[in-house]
């Protein structure tokens, strides 16, 4: 049975990865600037200079996924219909008593998620993952201990 702390675990973890890979990518390029030959193949410090740069928005997409495979799996022991992510959020909100505050700001997540993987040029307001984590737990936080 799946239970609310549990998928707030999963979502830590992906911020723990992001760390993780964060200081990797950190060590790679400063060993790199010392010794370009530690570069393999057509690998460039410009292409690890690019992975830094994305990091965090990959991670976030990673992030967000985890989430909603949770809020999906809940709602799905509620409703037998399968909405857009934004919907069910509201959904999820409501069967829960999520606060206007709290719904907003997972809400926040999702946008910033969607201006990443479509591209798009928005007047989005970027999140850091530990922001994200933090409004996806609290959401999760709000659902049963265990559906």
């Amino acid at each position: 049975m799946p239970r609310s702390y549990d998928w707030q675990i999963r979502i830590k973890i992906i911020e723990r990865r992001h760390a993780v890979a964060q200081l990797a990518i950190s060590r790679l390029m400063e060993t790199a600037r010392k010794d370009p030959t530690v570069l393999t193949g057509d690998m460039t410090f410009r292409d690890v200079v690019n992975a830094a740069n994305d990091l965090e928005g990959t991670y976030l997409i990673r992030l967000f996924a985890e989430f909603e495979t949770g809020i999906r799996l809940y709602f799905d022991t509620r409703r037998d219909t399968t909405p857009p992510a934004k919907d069910l959020m509201d959904s999820v909100a409501a069967l829960c008593n999520i606060s206007a505050n709290h719904r907003n700001n997972a809400h926040a997540v999702r946008e910033y998620r969607n201006s990443l993987v479509h591209e798009r040029e928005e007047d989005i307001v970027p999140l850091s993952i530990a922001e994200a984590r933090s409004y996806l737990c609290c959401f999760f936080s709000y659902l049963p201990n265990e559906w």
